[in-house]
């Protein structure tokens, strides 16, 4: 699996006319040979893979990184280390990732590496690579997404008005972990009422009371890979205002789905799903995009949005989650994770979308 990764990778180098990359970026270490510590860095050669590990993860980076050639490094920096070891390959150009190097870091490099060596910018090489997953990556998505889901069905049954925003985040928390995720995703929103007008809002110790929306957005973290839910219920009976709201925003996200297939690009996607809402009366009430890839991190690259250029492929794993915020009265968001096949797209997330009262 790594070794085809790579492979991938050296076609890249070969096209930018780099001779070696230095790999920073933790997810993309992880990606690229199977290391989950949290300090290493990278060297991919035309020849060979090469990670750098201070003496807390050489063992670890023995027994992860089967195809790779560990080195341990000690007494210095992790940049002082790369520099010796690049100092010792015949390379004239080596690339680095520009977005994950800090300008520190990027000088100490240049200090120490010998004057002949170029050093090349580079950005998204790794993550670009990333966008599409392969079918060991797809099937880690599917648990961490049946997991969220099997948590959602075991709490919806919990809720109730006297709770607190808190009492709901720990109680998909737990849940998630009982049912087998490493940890959570990401923090878990648990925002009821006029909260639930906030897209990002943190669970805080708000009573839910009856008439409310109550907009729960979780995931699971299985194995390195993530998943991303959000469903919206309504705490006793609702209004025909939080019935109209809430349809309109799950018509909008299924003609969004719909519309998905290889080829199109990310904004016109979005714009399906934007443009039913405008439609509908509340376009200024829908602010941020329409979705994200998923993958090794929550947010794993570009996704759905009004400037996204992305062009969709086989394998590629994003969510679909329009929303509409109505300041000092609630919200609504109903997110899925989705798979673009051959012909379309697959939702993975497959807990009911209906609105449900409780």
């Amino acid at each position: 699996m790594h070794i085809n990764r790579l492979s991938k990778l050296r076609q890249k180098m070969d096209e930018r006319h780099i001779d070696a990359l230095l790999v920073t970026c933790i997810q993309n270490i992880f990606y690229l040979s199977g290391f989950t510590g949290s300090t290493a860095a990278l060297i991919v050669t035309d020849k060979d893979c090469r990670i750098l590990v201070d003496p807390r993860y050489t063992v670890q980076a023995r027994y992860e990184c089967q195809d790779v050639v560990v080195h341990e490094y000690a007494g210095k920096s992790t940049i002082a280390a790369v520099a010796e070891l690049v100092n010792e390959l015949d390379i004239k150009k080596l690339g680095y990732e520009a977005n994950h190097l800090t300008i520190s870091s990027f000088r100490e490099l240049r200090k120490n590496v010998r004057a002949e060596i170029k050093l090349r910018l580079t950005r998204d090489i790794v993550e670009g690579l990333r966008r599409v997953k392969d079918e060991r990556e797809i099937e880690l998505i599917r648990r961490a997404a049946a997991i969220a889901d099997q948590a959602y069905k075991s709490i919806i049954g919990e809720i109730k008005p006297g709770m607190s925003e808190k009492d709901v985040a720990l109680a998909i928390d737990f849940t998630l972990r009982k049912l087998g995720a490493d940890k959570e995703a990401f923090e878990t929103i648990a925002a009821a009422g006029p909260n639930s007008a906030c897209p990002h809002a943190s669970p805080t110790n708000a009573v839910l009371k009856p008439g409310q929306f109550l907009k729960m957005d979780f995931g699971a973290k299985y194995m390195h890979y993530n998943s991303d839910i959000t469903r919206t219920i309504c705490l006793g009976k609702a209004s025909a205002k939080q019935r109209k709201v809430y349809q309109i925003v799950l018509d909008a996200q299924l003609k969004a789905i719909e519309a998905i297939a290889p080829g199109k690009i990310g904004k016109e996607i979005d714009a399906v799903a934007r443009d039913y809402i405008a439609s509908m009366g509340y376009g200024k009430n829908f602010g941020h995009g329409l979705g994200h890839a998923i993958g090794i991190d929550v947010h794993d690259g570009p996704g759905f949005s009004t400037t996204s250029d992305i062009v969709l492929k086989p394998g590629m794993v994003l969510t679909v989650e329009p929303g509409i915020y109505i300041e000092g009265w609630g919200g609504v968001r109903i997110e899925d994770d989705v798979v673009v096949t051959e012909t379309g797209a697959e939702v993975i997330t497959t807990s009911p979308k209906q609105l449900v009262c409780v």
